[in-house]
C-alpha cells in the first residue's frame, strides 16, 4: 500500500505501532511470530491492514477484468479494424507465384506486411493499456466506496466498535477485543482476522459467526497464515459457544468473498468450507451485470460436544 493510501485512527492518545505497509520489516527485530488480540497500540495497524486487504481484492478484480472475454473480444475487434485496410494480400492470380501450403501463404503474407504487423503489435499494447485503465476505474470506484466506508466509520464495520473508543471498550467490553486476532512478525502486524456474531442467524439453539475481515500482507499469502487465521476463527467460535451454553448445538462460521478470488476459495475448501449461495455484487451493477462479478457466501458448520458425553 502506498503512503497516501495509509489510514490512521484519529484522536488516539495511545502510541501506535507503525502502520506503514510500504516499508520492509525491521531486519534487526527478533524473528519471532505470535498472535495477539486487538490492543490499543495496534488500532491504526488493524485499520490499515483491513484497508490493504481490500486493495489486494481490487488487484485481483483488475486481473479478472483484463482477462475477461469481453475485454479480449473488444481488443480483437479493434485489431481487425486496424489491420483490415492496411494489409497487403498475396495475389493468387497473374502473379506467377504458387503456394504449396497454407503455411507458405501465411509466411508470404507476413513478409509483405512485416511493418504493418509490428505497428499492429504496438497498437494492441496501447489498446490493452487503455482498456486496462478503463476497467481499473470501474474496480477503483467499487472498492474505494468500501474503503471510504471503513475509514469513515473508524473500523466499526470490521471490528464491531469505533477504534477511537478502544480504551473504553477495554474497560467495559474486553471480550469484544478478543474477536480480532492479529499476527505479529518482527514486531510488525502482518495479518488480521475479525469476527462477530450474526445476530440475525443466531438462535437459542445455534450460533452463527461472520468473518468481517481476513487477510495478510501480500508476500505472506502462500505461507499458510490464512489457514491459521481460519483455524483461530473456529477456536474463537467454540469459546463463544461454550460461554453462551451452546454445547452440542449447531455452530457455523460464514464468510463472503468475491467470485474472482480463487486463492481464497481453495483455502476455504481445504478448511472444510462449502459455497452456500451465489449472488450478484449489487454495489456495482456494471461489474456484476457486464463482467459477471459475483459474491459468494461460504460457510462451515460444526458443534462442540458436552464433556459429559462421549
Amino acid at each position: 500500500m502506498s503512503v497516501d493510501s495509509e489510514v490512521h485512527v484519529p484522536k488516539m492518545k495511545v502510541k501506535q505501532v507503525d502502520a506503514s505497509l510500504d516499508k520492509p520489516l525491521d531486519a534487526d527485530a527478533p524473528p519471532t511470530i505470535y498472535q495477539t488480540k486487538l490492543v490499543p497500540e495496534m488500532a491504526s495497524a488493524s485499520l490499515n491492514l483491513s484497508v490493504d486487504f481490500l486493495k489486494q481484492q481490487q488487484s485481483l478484480c483488475n486481473y479478472y477484468l483484463i482477462k475477461s472475454p469481453i475485454v479480449i473480444i473488444v481488443d480483437f475487434l479493434f485489431l481487425i479494424i486496424y489491420l483490415g485496410p492496411r494489409l497487403n494480400y498475396p495475389s493468387l492470380r497473374n502473379s506467377g507465384i504458387t503456394f504449396n501450403s497454407v503455411t507458405a501463404y501465411l509466411y508470404h503474407l507476413y513478409m509483405m506486411n512485416k511493418f504493418t504487423f509490428l505497428s499492429a503489435g504496438i497498437f494492441t499494447v496501447m489498446l490493452t493499456s487503455f482498456v486496462f485503465t478503463l476497467v481499473s476505474r470501474l474496480s477503483d470506484t467499487f472498492f474505494k466506496t468500501k474503503i471510504d466506508q471503513i475509514v469513515k466509520d473508524n473500523g466499526d464495520i470490521i471490528l464491531g466498535f469505533k477504534l477511537p473508543e478502544i480504551v473504553n471498550i477495554m474497560k467495559k467490553e474486553p471480550k469484544l477485543l478478543e474477536n480480532t486476532n492479529i499476527v505479529v512478525y518482527r514486531n510488525t502486524p502482518i495479518a488480521l482476522v475479525s469476527i462477530s456474531e450474526n445476530q440475525v442467524l443466531s438462535t437459542p439453539d445455534s450460533l452463527t459467526m461472520t468473518i468481517n475481515s481476513i487477510g495478510c500482507r501480500r508476500v505472506y499469502v502462500k505461507s499458510g497464515i490464512l489457514e491459521d487465521l481460519l483455524d483461530w476463527t473456529m477456536i474463537r467460535t467454540k469459546a463463544i459457544g461454550v460461554a453462551k451454553n451452546k454445547l452440542d448445538k449447531s455452530m457455523k462460521i460464514l464468510i463472503e468473498i468475491y467470485s474472482f478470488d480463487d486463492a481464497m476459495k481453495n483455502i476455504l475448501r481445504k478448511k472444510g468450507y462449502t459455497c452456500i449461495s451465489v449472488g450478484r455484487a449489487q454495489e456495482n451493477r456494471l461489474l456484476s451485470g457486464l463482467f459477471g462479478v459475483k459474491k459468494e457466501l461460504w460457510g462451515v458448520q460444526f458443534h462442540v460436544k458436552h464433556p459429559d458425553f462421549k
